[in-house]
């Protein structure tokens, strides 16, 4: 299988961050036909522009994973510090549901056998 030419290599580098096809293709020094085809049935090309959209998701994530203790920070700063009655309630209710408290869904047994038999008999149940 034929690896990726440097004008692919950049098309999927421009696309990935977001530039349209337009002007990828200008960028690029292809047509928007080529470009396109590309997008349609070239695996390859396909394969390596969904790993850098991959890649610029979980930076993404990251950024945000990094701002989490700030922002639990704020909001028990809030809840604690605010003299309006409303706001410490509404901060209090957001920890609530975003920790999943309000809409918590039954704990399983902590049985091993009573375990293994739902198990069974769900998996039975499968087969009707």
């Amino acid at each position: 299988m034929k690896e990726l030419n440097a004008k692919q290599l950049q098309a999927a580098v421009l696309l990935s961050a977001g530039t349209t096809i337009t002007a990828t293709a200008e960028q690029t020094g292809i047509t928007r036909v080529t470009l396109h085809e590309w997008l349609r049935n070239d695996d390859k090309f396909i394969a390596y522009l969904n790993s850098l959209k991959h890649d610029l998701i979980d930076a993404g994530r990251a950024g945000l994973q990094a701002s989490v203790a700030l922002a639990i920070e704020t909001i028990n700063s809030i809840m604690t510090d605010s003299d309006n009655d409303v706001v410490r309630l509404n901060a209090a209710k957001e920890v609530l549901n975003r920790a999943g408290i309000n809409n918590a869904q039954a704990i399983g047994s902590d049985d091993a056998e009573r375990l293994k038999k739902e198990r069974v008999f769900n998996n039975s149940m499968d087969f009707f």
